[in-house]
Formats: structure tokens, C-alpha cells, sequence
């Protein structure tokens, strides 16, 4: 599980509907998300992906499978 404020890099996600549906969203391999809020329970999350955040599922976000990020020290 990321950390609120991590950024990172999405490797791929699942092949199902609900995956194509992330995709069109903007939740597309090797592009950084940010996760930005955690709700009570970790039910929903908001992730940030390019200037647009979004809330997820925890059950959507668990379609998602991420690398974290490498950034410059």
C-alpha cells in the first residue's frame, strides 16, 4: 500500500471493464500518481493524475499495480 503524498508510477492495470474504465480516466502505464487523501477506513482514496484528482474505490485502486517512483535527490 502507498503512502498519502507518494508518487508513483503505474506498471499496469487489470484487463477487465473496470480497468479499461481507469484507463479512460487517465490511469494509463507509466504515468505517476500521487496519492493525496485516504478516507476514514482507507474507503475512498484520491489520487492525483496530471492536474485532475480522482476518487477511487479501494477495491478499484487495488486494479491498479504501481511502482514507486524514483525521484531526483
Amino acid at each position: 500500500m502507498i503512502q498519502i503524498n507518494e508518487t508513483v508510477e503505474i506498471l499496469d492495470l487489470d484487463t477487465n471493464d473496470l480497468g479499461q474504465r481507469l484507463g479512460e480516466m487517465g490511469f494509463w502505464p507509466g504515468k505517476s500518481i500521487q496519492l493525496l487523501i485516504s478516507a476514514p477506513f482507507g474507503d475512498p482514496l484520491a489520487f492525483k493524475v496530471d492536474n485532475t484528482i480522482i476518487a477511487l474505490r479501494k477495491a478499484e485502486a487495488k486494479l491498479i499495480r504501481v511502482k514507486v517512483a524514483i525521484t531526483a535527490a
